[in-house]
């Protein structure tokens, strides 16, 4: 349940991607603009740790989430909200890249907007 994103800005890594191994906390690393030292014998920094906690576990808050969204729509007649569907397409690009990677013998895939 590793996954690990590599651009040309930095890297991402999360041990738990799809069930944390907590309900209510996760954890992931993320370097920018990383380097190796003068003698390319180690990295020029490590990458930093970021611990995500909540007070309830993922399944509730997407359930909130999506429950405070169509209540905004439905009973305040506002517009939907722009966030969710930029995220949403983001991750789906990056999916569709690593399997298209796998498809072509993991070879790199740029990603388009």
């Amino acid at each position: 349940m590793d996954i690990t994103a590599v651009g040309t800005k930095g890297t991402l890594h999360v041990h738990d991607f799809i069930i944390p191994y907590e309900e209510t906390k996760a954890s992931f690393y993320a370097a920018s603009e990383s380097s190796f030292d003068d003698l390319v014998t180690k990295w020029g920094s490590q990458p930093s740790k970021h611990i995500i906690e909540n007070d309830l576990p993922q399944e509730v808050l997407m359930v909130s989430e999506f429950s405070r969204l169509v209540a905004a729509i439905k009973f305040k007649n506002l517009k939907p909200e722009k966030k969710w569907p930029a995220i949403s397409r983001k991750t789906q690009l990056v999916l569709d890249a690593v399997k298209a990677s796998i498809d072509k013998g993991f070879e790199p895939i740029q990603i388009q907007e």
